[in-house]
């Protein structure tokens, strides 16, 4: 077989160069940012030697942890976020080698706290930005044919055809089909004949003894073996992959907020939802007023919804119907309802009946961003009928959604329509990110929270 992996794509030739400049800024951006806070904040003369040894010894130290680390491993099927998260561990591990060292030697007391705290902070900023630039760098020229790689598929073709579609969404890789095939000597041949890159195994059956012949047979080039296994290829709910100890499991069924994604959900939330919130003050407290005039009852209605994992919350709404159901049986608000005010009527129209839902996401028990809550008693429905419905409550209820920015609010009086509203539901969740949310919450904004079947 062939003992290379090809050299396809105009700037190929050069990952090996393109890996050593990486190396060669980070440990330039490291000597060169202490250089300067030194001009900054000027020191004594007599330790500029100290702090160069320090710079040195600090970029000689980064360049061995990342390379443990893998941060100059070829990046082109991780996310950025993945390569962020290795820089600022390794910086994180100096950082905290250094501090050791310092203590050891007593030394601490001789460089200034203000350069030093202010360098362990810019460092890992200058270098995720610097990768940054070289990563969205890479992707556009990925993307228009540039620094190319080959793969092809072990497989069925149904599977092929499902791995290559989701390998289609992400042009920036660079990853170029040459074949698909469930023939292992017609794998051998391909390999024999082309520079292959990648190889993907997506057999239908996960058959294991099949799967370790081709491991074994490609084994003789230095083509990487990616197993993909089956259940990625068909949707299933935001798996991902989890290590137990040393054992890797593939975990289906869970929620998105891994982490700091959590953090910067919950931030979103609290900054967003407080701002708003104030924002929306006078105009809440004129419709406050309007709904106690306009009609016997009390101003605010709470509704029994499930939130995340299942656990019933108290949602809040203005009042906009004489009467308020929310038992085992609800009835779905519907055109010319008779059970809607007048006031209420526009404030459903508008939406504007929500507003108070922004202290529900200020009391934690509601997002922003995320799948409507339906009424308990529609979910007891609906939980029996649509497959995954239930799934949409690893998150908070949200005052938006997807499923809202694209069309489907308000009455749900087919099947068809709640199970739209689940697949987008679900899309989301399985899709999340930060810019996602902001763009749900743009669309919002813009085409504004009324619909055609919002009575």
């Amino acid at each position: 077989m062939n003992t290379s992996s090809g050299q396809s794509g105009r700037i190929r030739q050069f990952s090996g160069e393109l890996s050593s400049l990486n190396r060669i800024l980070d440990a330039a951006l490291i000597w060169l940012s202490l250089r300067i806070l030194c001009q900054i904040y000027p020191i004594d003369p007599a330790q500029a030697d100290l702090y160069q040894n320090l710079s040195a010894i600090s970029a000689a130290l980064f360049l061995l942890v990342a390379e443990f680390r893998s941060v100059y491993r070829s990046a082109r099927l991780e996310g950025y976020l993945q390569i962020a998260g290795k820089i600022i561990g390794s910086w994180l591990i100096v950082a905290f080698l250094l501090i050791a060292l310092a203590f050891l030697t007593k030394s601490s007391s001789v460089f200034s706290r203000v350069i030093i705290a202010s360098w362990l902070v810019i460092v890992p900023a200058l270098l995720i930005t610097e990768r940054l630039v070289v990563y969205l760098g890479l992707r556009i020229m990925r993307a228009q044919g540039a620094n190319a790689r080959t793969y092809i598929i072990f497989g069925s073709i149904e599977n092929g055809h499902l791995l290559q579609q989701k390998i289609n969404q992400t042009p920036w890789t660079g990853l170029t089909h040459t074949g698909t095939t469930e023939n292992y000597d017609a794998l051998v041949e391909r390999i024999n004949e082309k520079h292959i890159d990648y190889v993907f195994i997506a057999n239908a059956e996960n058959n294991t003894e099949i799967t370790r012949k081709v491991i074994a047979g490609l084994s003789d080039s230095t083509a990487s073996v990616y197993i993909v296994p089956q259940l990625f290829l068909y949707n299933a709910f935001d798996a991902g992959w989890v290590t137990l100890g040393n054992t890797p499991m593939i975990t289906v069924n869970d929620h998105p907020f891994y982490g700091s994604y959590w953090l910067l959900k919950k931030l979103e939330d609290l900054i967003l939802g407080s701002i708003i919130f104030l924002i929306a003050l006078p105009l809440m407290l004129l419709i406050a007023i309007a709904v106690k005039f306009g009609s016997k009852g009390p101003v605010l209605f709470k509704q029994r919804r499930y939130g995340l994992n299942g656990e019933v919350i108290q949602v809040l709404k203005f009042r906009t119907m004489r009467t308020m159901d929310d038992g085992l049986v609800v009835v779905q608000a519907s055109k010319d309802d008779p059970r809607i005010t007048p006031l209420g009527r526009f404030l459903r129209k508008t939406s504007l009946d929500e507003l108070p839902q922004f202290w529900n996401v200020l009391q934690g028990t509601m997002s922003i961003v995320g799948p409507r809550p339906h009424a308990i008693a529609h979910n007891e429905e609906y939980r029996q009928l649509i497959e995954g419905y239930m799934l949409r409550h690893k998150v908070k209820p949200g005052i938006t959604g997807w499923a809202q920015v694209n069309g489907l609010r308000g009455e749900t009086d087919t099947l068809d329509k709640m199970k739209s509203r689940i697949d987008y539901d679900l899309y989301y969740i399985n899709h999340w990110s930060i810019w996602f949310d902001l763009k749900i919450i743009f669309m919002t904004i813009i085409n504004g929270f009324t619909g055609k079947t919002v009575y």
